[in-house]
């Protein structure tokens, strides 16, 4: 589980393969001084597994399927990548609940600058349409943002300047594919709505955590 507040960006060193499995190695944050084997680690807001690493380096597996349904499968040395270790039990919950679990893929439709804020426009899958609300949470890339707006096949989030400094959002062009992490409670109420015999309460939210 992850908060969606990115801790540091750091760079793909290499992507190589073993029995047939991609192993990517990232530049190791300074600030990562508690890793250790079978960490998980989100990067881009893809939750991986710490294989190996040391003072300045970790190496994480990335599965076929992961490179298939994320921007894994982009990654070439020297991408920035962003990262976020695991949250902690009793750390302040900055951002908003977000698991890792990645949805989607879209493509960056516009930038602009409005009163001095940078927003940014993205591809909304029409299947996906009832997943997004005003003013709801979303993750892309694995940070944690609110949406800003929305259209009939785009929403839009707004950037604060912190944010374009520390995260690799400042980079994208048209041509670069975003993940996408929808609000699990979103999705848990959509599934229970579309079931036979719902049973959405307060205690069945209290249960599943929220």
């Amino acid at each position: 589980m992850f908060t969606g507040i990115i801790e540091a960006t750091k760079p793909v060193l290499s992507i190589g393969s073993s029995q047939n499995k991609t192993i990517v190695t990232m530049e190791r944050p300074s600030a990562f001084d508690d890793l250790s084997y079978g960490s998980s680690i989100a990067c881009n807001g893809i939750c991986l597994t710490v294989l190996k690493f040391d003072s300045k380096t970790f190496s994480v597996e990335v599965m076929n399927e992961t490179k298939a349904k994320t921007n894994a499968g982009y990654w070439k040395a020297g991408a920035l990548i962003n990262l976020e270790r695991a949250l902690k039990v009793g750390s302040r919950l900055d951002g908003h609940w977000v698991q890792g679990h990645i949805d989607t893929t879209t493509k960056l439709l516009k930038r602009e600058i409005l009163s001095g804020t940078t927003y940014l426009w993205f591809g909304l899958p029409d299947a996906d349409r009832k997943l997004v609300v005003a003013q709801g949470s979303i993750a892309i890339n694995g940070i944690s943002l609110t949406i800003a707006g929305i259209r009939s096949d785009s929403f839009s989030v707004a950037l604060i300047g912190h944010t374009e400094s520390n995260t690799n959002l400042d980079a994208l062009d048209s041509q670069s594919t975003i993940n996408i992490e929808y609000d699990v409670l979103g999705k848990y109420i959509l599934n229970m709505q579309q079931a036979k015999d719902p049973k959405i309460s307060e205690k069945w939210l209290y249960e599943q955590g929220f």
